[in-house]
């Protein structure tokens, strides 16, 4: 009766262990159909299904629009993101502003660009400060696009020994106002001495930025390939050097400005670069234009956006015809960069950067190899310890077995008594061993206190036949 009720207590034991497990699984199920819609809808979220993303530039004309013209075709032909570029003009806040490298940025903090070319030494206020860096922490930079060079055009008929004597009562034109031509070339001048009560800043677009019969002074921060460079040198127009190039690498005038403003660098511009001219080499400046966007654009559209610009940098220069584009190049110093790379950016350009393990196979290889050996070790000690106490263990059987071989001989209880003492005092022996770590308590350990026992109790049974 017993036995048909512990009988019946298992089957109730293991009907309610499976209904258990069936109502956890029912509740998993259950719990995944509610979590799945939130994790689609989580997925759907964190993708980008804008169907397009806006430009900003600079006016037509310039060498911004072009690139921007050649960036946008390719990347909507290749990648299939479409891209508008923002008129010469836009609208901000009720108010028309022209495109320009402060303006570009404005336009991306104001959330009203996706994409803008800018210099490299663009200031989002006259005065910067603390406050500038929290307004401007949503722009990231992608991409160094080419060199802007500085140009200072002049008439050949001026004669000046020195940028101070050729600039003094003169009007410069230096571009549009708040625009990266126009201060960079006030900066340049301010430090060789020469502030704005030394020589007139004329303000005027880009398009008006050439050499005329109006304008003997002119300067340009641009790419080298701007037709307009060519048209005032063509107007009897001359190419300005800061300082001599041959000091160049030995302490120029260019290499002291540039310590200063870090984020320019001394340029030569080589002989005969435009036809004939210069008839000998120019040494000015130069600041990157840079190819930005804001921080909230997704990894994967800058990702593919930086890919596909630089898997086509022979279509810029071939099949577009645009030479500024060939020193776009993806090995640059990330640090030089007015704003912090966009990690897409960061991701693509470091897509082939060892992993971790990568870096360290050989330490890790050595470091495994070291952990085997070690292993290795280890077992083999256990099992030489383990060996060592089983080997103890036979002895003791070995001693016991001699003694068990002896009992019928017996012929007096003294020598029975002998023996029995002598099997306590290997009993006891195997006792201080096992607290001692010496033996195993397994079965074998079970075995031969069984064994002995079994020995005393066979020589006691001895004792009682002698007794007769």
């Amino acid at each position: 009766m017993k036995g048909l009720q512990i009988y019946y207590h298992l089957i109730m034991y293991r009907s309610n262990k499976q209904k258990a497990i069936i109502d956890r699984k029912e509740n998993m199920l259950f719990g995944l159909k509610r979590i799945i819609p939130v994790i689609l809808l989580f997925l759907i979220s964190c993708q980008d299904y804008r169907t397009e993303y806006r430009l900003a530039a600079g006016p037509d004309g310039t060498s911004y629009h072009r690139v921007a013209e050649n960036i946008k075709n390719i990347v909507s032909a290749q990648n299939g993101i479409k891209i508008r570029m923002l008129s010469q003009a836009v609208n901000l806040n009720g108010n028309l502003i022209s495109l320009n490298s402060q303006n570009n940025c404005t336009l991306l903090m104001e959330n009203e660009a996706d994409f803008a070319i800018s210099q490299n030494d663009v200031l989002l206020k006259s005065k910067p400060d603390l406050s500038e860096n929290f307004q401007s922490s949503n722009i990231r930079s992608i991409l160094p696009l080419y060199p802007e060079i500085f140009f200072l055009l002049y008439k050949k008929n001026l004669k000046a020994k020195s940028i101070k004597e050729l600039i003094s009562g003169r009007e410069v034109v230096v571009g549009p106002r708040g625009s990266g031509t126009a201060h960079l070339t006030k900066y340049l001048f301010k430090e060789i001495g020469c502030d704005t009560t030394i020589y007139i800043p004329k303000y005027v677009d880009f398009e008006h930025c050439v050499l005329s019969d109006s304008i003997d002074i002119c300067c340009l921060v641009t790419g080298f390939n701007n037709p307009r460079i060519n048209k005032s040198l063509q107007n009897n127009g001359a190419i300005y050097s800061i300082g001599n190039y041959q000091n160049l690498n030995n302490g120029s005038m260019a290499e002291g400005f540039c310590l200063k403003y870090p984020l320019a660098r001394p340029y030569v511009i080589p002989k005969n670069s435009f036809y004939n001219i210069p008839q000998e080499p120019i040494l000015t400046i130069a600041i990157d234009a840079v190819l930005l966007t804001r921080a909230d654009i997704k990894d994967h559209i800058i990702y593919n956006f930086l890919k596909t610009i630089l898997m086509n940098k022979q279509s810029f220069v071939f099949d577009l015809d645009n030479i500024l584009l060939s020193q776009i190049t993806e090995k640059f110093d990330p640090l030089k960069l007015r704003f912090p790379l966009h990690p897409g950016a960061k991701q693509y350009l470091e897509r082939n950067k060892p992993t971790f393990w990568e870096r360290y196979a050989e330490l890790a290889g050595f470091v495994f190899s070291i952990l085997i050996a070690v292993a290795g070790g280890l077992s083999a000690f256990a099992r030489w310890n383990k060996q060592r106490k089983k080997n103890r263990m036979d002895s003791y059987y070995h001693k016991i077995m001699v003694i068990q071989r002896q009992i019928k001989t017996y012929e007096s209880i003294e020598k029975c008594d002998q023996s029995i003492l002598r099997l306590r005092n290997i009993r006891d022996d195997a006792f201080k061993n096992l607290i001692k770590e010496k033996l195993r308590a397994d079965e074998s350990f079970r075995i031969f206190i069984t064994f002995v026992n079994d020995t005393i109790t066979e020589i006691q049974h001895r004792i009682d036949k002698l007794k007769d």
